[in-house]
């Protein structure tokens, strides 16, 4: 892994609101159960909101009575292959880097020992074994580190830059959008948590991340991730403490990991758009039982994002999230891409929150010229014209007609539209702008115009 990681060193008819981000709305594919009121309407209200193109919605055939945990057979049956499906046969899979999953979708598989949804479906349906799971001997390849306090972690970068090395095969992170059943959120709270994600971006939060110790050894197995984290925090601007205690009054909260079994929320607390917050504990996933602290207390209290394993997973640092996640997060990653290259062993844990969120987002634009008018009646050219802020460059171009690749990756900022190739009816031409570097930030905009059918 050491090696590989070195060398990898809103939908209305006219303009769309723009967004500036590393992984992008485009390159995520949104998951819900089509039996389930709740399950359909918060995946439709989160494409909406993030503009997720409604061809990256699969709608699965599960129960409409959530089931917590099911067997591999049936993850295959009704997750696994009906998601590759949809993304080979809509023609998705030149770009889809990673998954959302809505609410009322099973949480856990049942294997020897349990991975969660999100485990099994990084490891594109593979088990790599009982050790490989229970003693957290998984190296994820996305994973930055350090494993030890005595050496440095590496860069923050996007997905696109292992996609580029492993291609197709890469491992497929995914999220939770929320979780609604016992000891979980209620449906109100999963939007509010997911609006909450979304007013995060390109902010660059002025709070802080508390790192809190303790002697017990949910704290003490990752205590030695907490000062390193801190000084590489400071050193980008972003304000953190260590401290043994999470303060009973904190107007600013942008982040808290701690170790505890039980955390006593308080109202005088107050969390930044976009925070993540989490306690290394056995059980925060694990929803059937009512002891200890579940993450969606978390998310209640006001965070945008939590993490918990789904199974006993024993005091293993690295199968929960490395305290570099808000490193990766302070470069420019989304929430998704900070989790994932701050998890050595993926394979237990849950991940709930707005996978996209991304505070230190870019603040340059993207319009479209040679597409004023809303009916298409004869070919144009159409230009991605970047309104450049802060010294930011972007060089490379793809365009997207209705969730489709147009025009691949490239240098070149037009694209000819002929309606004489079009079907009659609505579309909608996406233009994606992207600057160069391992944190790949990614400005887009967007169109919908119709093509008249003949007389």
């Amino acid at each position: 892994m050491t090696a590989m990681r070195r060398f990898l060193t809103v939908c209305i008819l006219g303009w769309m609101t723009q967004t500036s981000l590393a992984l992008g709305p485009h390159e995520l594919l949104v998951l819900a159960n089509r039996n389930s009121t709740n399950s359909m309407a918060i995946a439709r209200d989160y494409a909406t909101r993030r503009q997720v193109p409604e061809v990256n919605i699969v709608a699965l055939d599960l129960p409409a009575t959530l089931e917590l945990e099911i067997s591999p057979e049936t993850f295959t049956e009704k997750i696994w292959t009906p998601a590759q499906a949809a993304v080979r046969e809509r023609g998705l899979d030149d770009h889809i880097l990673a998954w959302a999953y809505s609410v009322d979708i099973p949480l856990r598989i049942r294997k020897d020992p349990p991975v969660s949804i999100q485990g099994l479906t990084f490891l594109r349906n593979q088990f790599p074994g009982r050790d490989a799971v229970a003693k957290g001997l998984y190296a994820s390849p996305l994973f930055a580190g350090p494993e030890t306090a005595r050496i440095a972690g590496f860069p923050a970068q996007s997905l696109d830059i292992p996609r580029a090395w492993f291609g197709k095969n890469m491992p497929i992170p995914s999220m939770m959008l929320g979780y609604i059943g016992p000891n979980g959120n209620t449906r109100d709270e999963v939007l509010a948590c997911l609006q909450r994600g979304r007013q995060a971006d390109g902010t660059r939060p002025a709070g802080t991340v508390y790192f809190v110790t303790n002697t017990d050894v949910r704290s003490r197995c990752r205590e030695w991730e907490f000062a390193p984290a801190v000084q590489e925090l400071r050193a980008q601007g972003v304000t953190a403490v260590l401290t043994n205690a999470l303060p009973e009054s904190a107007p600013d909260i942008l982040g808290a990991m701690l170790g505890a079994s039980v955390v006593v929320m308080s109202s005088t607390r107050t969390f930044r758009p976009g925070a993540m917050a989490e306690h290394l504990t056995s059980f925060g996933a694990v929803f059937d039982p009512s002891d200890q602290t579940k993450i969606t207390e978390w998310i209640r209290a006001g965070a945008s994002a939590s993490a918990g394993t789904v199974t006993e997973p024993y005091a293993y640092w690295n199968k929960f999230t490395h305290a570099r996640f808000y490193v990766h997060w302070a470069a420019g990653c989304t929430t998704l891409e900070s989790f994932y290259q701050a998890l050595r062993c993926p394979l237990q844990i849950l991940l709930l929150g707005d996978p996209l969120t991304s505070p230190w987002a870019p603040a340059s634009t993207l319009r479209l010229r040679g597409l004023e008018t809303e009916t298409l009646q004869e070919a144009v050219t159409v230009e991605a014209a970047v309104e450049a802020r802060q010294g930011e460059t972007f060089q490379r171009f793809l365009f997207l007609l209705d969730g489709k690749t147009l025009q691949p990756l490239g240098k070149t900022p037009t694209v000819r539209l002929d309606p004489a190739g079009l079907k009659p009816g609505p579309h909608t031409l996406r233009a994606v702008a992207y600057a160069v570097g391992s944190v790949r930030a990614q400005i887009f905009t967007e169109k919908t115009f119709e093509v008249k059918g003949s007389l």
